[in-house]
């Protein structure tokens, strides 16, 4: 290699080296913008969700209320409607690999809960016969209404 030579090499390793200095500034920012966007997403559906519970009787959550314990079920199935469609939106993201393990455990956790109440359970039981929600989600459901109506044992 001769003297003029190196003015070349050195253009080189500082194009390589600003190529991956750029790379890795990128990669910072596209992991920055997924943190964002997880953040928004967990944001509106956590949103959602405090908006449908408002929107319920305060008895939906006693463990003794039914369905019918409401008052006007028609006023209140619309409601269960929203929240099991957003319960089938969680889901879904999750079959697809949208959400991490404590993400995904948190609105099981929601779901969960919420069916361990007879009025959601009895609810559940009017929209899946008139709603089709996919033999998947339809399988999942019963396993957490299984699950949520198991004998607690200390």
């Amino acid at each position: 290699m001769q003297t003029a030579d190196w003015p070349a090499v050195l253009g080189t390793v500082a194009t390589i080296f600003s190529v991956a200095i750029a790379g890795y500034a990128l990669w910072r920012q596209l992991a920055v913008l997924r943190s964002q966007m997880v953040i928004q997403h967990f944001s509106d559906y956590a949103r959602r969700y405090a908006e449908i519970m408002e929107r319920f009787p305060e008895r939906v959550h006693e463990q003794q209320c039914s369905l019918n314990d409401l008052g006007d079920t028609a006023a209140v199935m619309p409601i269960m409607r929203t929240f099991f469609y957003l319960c089938f939106e969680e889901w879904a993201l999750h079959q697809r690999g949208y959400y991490d393990p404590k993400m995904w455990s948190l609105w099981h956790l929601g779901m969960h809960n919420a069916l361990a109440k007879p009025a959601f359970r009895q609810a559940w039981e009017r929209i899946a016969s008139d709603t089709q929600f996919g033999a998947r989600f339809i399988h999942f459901m019963a396993e957490e209404i299984a699950a949520a109506t198991k004998p607690q044992t200390v």
